[in-house]
């Protein structure tokens, strides 16, 4: 994490915007200012939460702060945009058992996605992790340009900005992987389940690097950026919208890691003694694929909370605090939702070897794998068809067949898994992409049902894919949406970013 230089502060007039906010609403003239980019990660989705490996860059759309330290413990805000009114929250009011562990306390907490509760999580955390210290709060002014419900994390930004200011006016001193770690467990206070994956990219991400991750034990590096390369993003304006069903969906999927994870150990226990983590099924471990594939024939392809209770007789409590967080969904998939895991660590982790060789066509190529683990369907020649990977006991049969005729395609990073949290929009534009000549790879970024597609293409390909995409999608699918800011091809700087003929300036991050 880097300090702002003062030129960069001084350079910036949105930063006098807030100043002058700041002085309208607060009497203090001592303050601090923070800024937290947006994120997009290349490779490795839905798996930080399960140890998998992480490919971020930053964007330079950011979130900012400029506040000032309080006497009392509460903390006040406001926000250039007029849709965000002025907001206030004591930290010490209703806050959870500090006597029980931070899931466990917030767990009956039905907090809404009011943009207060993302600024007051940090706080909330901070107290249940401090209760013996009494935290003051603090006056912030606050503006982002982070395209929200667009897969980019700015609720993210939010939750790590605040975080940086609640230990700031608290002086409350973390290591990098701390301020990571609690960034993203407050976040958990808002109702999701993920990982720390956006709040480590947002910390750790630097100026024409890949920041290449992995959780447990948590250890990063940086790649130099692929060559004569840009990365396009493309806004479905689809809102990837975190509503209590979207909620639902997303920690549902988790509750099918965790679960299948459990009954892989439950049935397979004596060849898992050193599996600690989905991320640990791979092919370094098992240097047999056949193993990996009949690991995944011992589990079942769907199973119901009906029979979950039955097989973990003995563990209804852990059941029930994995039930609390998503509605009954029937059905788990959980075969399809842990081979996905399986197979996406995998893609995340091999791809280091492309990262060193600058091999941005076999690295787009594990994009293009990635993203069919979400679909929800597929199109060709504008034509929609049904989406119907399956990793069913045909399929394993098939692939097992195929190690024994020594048939290259049946490795485990080729297989897309089921997530299925794509929409049909963004399949279609991840379908039109693969059509133009000079696209390396595409997929959904972020949690996914909905948002932007990441696409990584070679400088020459970028005016085709533009036009493309404005043809096929903007002008005839969403033919009502007018403006032509829907897509930003990042540099290979990543910094200099281009809404087809606007030229944003230059950031640090």
């Amino acid at each position: 994490m880097h300090n702002l230089e003062m030129s960069e502060i001084q350079a910036n007039p949105l930063i006098d915007r807030l100043i002058n906010l700041f002085r309208q609403n607060f009497s203090e003239r001592n303050v601090f200012v923070i800024r937290v980019p947006g994120r997009v990660n290349l490779l490795g989705t839905h798996v930080d939460h399960r140890g998998g490996c992480l490919n971020y860059v930053a964007l330079d759309r950011n979130f900012w702060i400029v506040g000032s330290k309080r006497t009392d413990s509460k903390t006040v805000a406001v926000h250039l945009s007029p849709a965000y009114e002025k907001t206030e929250f004591d930290i010490r009011e209703n806050l959870p058992d500090a006597s029980v562990e931070w899931e466990t306390a917030i767990k009956n907490y039905k907090i809404s996605h009011h943009w207060t509760n993302y600024i007051k999580s940090p706080f909330v955390f901070l107290q249940h992790k401090m209760p013996e210290k009494r935290l003051i709060g603090c006056n912030l002014a606050c503006w982002g340009d982070i395209p929200q419900a667009a897969g980019l994390s700015s609720s993210s930004a939010v939750v790590t900005a605040s975080m940086i200011a609640a230990c700031f006016v608290n002086n409350i001193e973390l290591s990098e992987q701390q301020l990571i770690e609690y960034a993203g467990r407050s976040e958990w206070f808002v109702g999701t389940r993920g990982g720390w994956g956006d709040h480590a990219a947002m910390i750790l991400c630097r100026k024409n690097k890949i920041c290449h991750m992995q959780f447990y034990p948590f250890k990063f590096e940086y790649f130099p950026f692929f060559k004569d390369t840009k990365i396009i993003l493309i806004n479905s304006m689809i809102e990837a919208k975190k509503s209590a069903a979207a909620k639902g969906i997303f920690n549902e999927r988790i509750a099918s890691y965790e679960i299948g994870f459990q009954l892989l150990k439950r049935k397979c226990g004596n060849k898992l003694q050193d599996v600690q983590r989905i991320r640990d099924i791979n092919s370094e471990n098992f240097k047999n694929a056949e193993e990996i594939y009949d690991l995944l024939l011992s589990i079942p392809e769907t199973i119901t909370r009906h029979q979950l209770l039955e097989i973990f007789a003995d563990s209804k409590d852990w059941l029930e605090t994995i039930f609390n967080t998503h509605p009954d969904p029937g059905i788990y998939r959980i075969r399809d939702v842990v081979s996905y895991g399986i197979f996406e660590c995998e893609r995340s982790r091999i791809c280091k070897e492309f990262l060193l060789k600058g091999d941005a066509e076999n690295f787009g190529n594990l994009m293009f794998i990635s993203h069919d683990g979400d679909r929800v369907t597929r199109y060709e020649d504008g034509k929609e068809y049904p989406w119907a990977w399956h990793m069913d006991d045909h399929r394993i049969f098939s692939l097992k067949q195929k190690i024994k005729n020594h048939q290259y395609d049946w490795h485990i990073h080729l297989q897309p898994g089921h997530y299925a949290c794509s929409t049909k929009e963004i399949d279609f534009i991840v379908d039109c992409l693969k059509e133009i000549p000079g696209v390396y790879g595409a997929k959904i970024t972020g949690a996914g049902l909905g948002g932007c597609v990441v696409v990584l293409a070679q400088n020459q390909a970028v005016t085709e894919v533009k036009e493309t995409i404005t043809q096929r999608y903007f002008k005839k699918i969403i033919y009502l949406l007018k403006f032509m800011s829907l897509i930003h091809v990042m540099a290979q700087q990543f910094i200099k970013t281009t809404v087809f003929d606007y030229i944003l300036g230059s950031k640090k991050k």
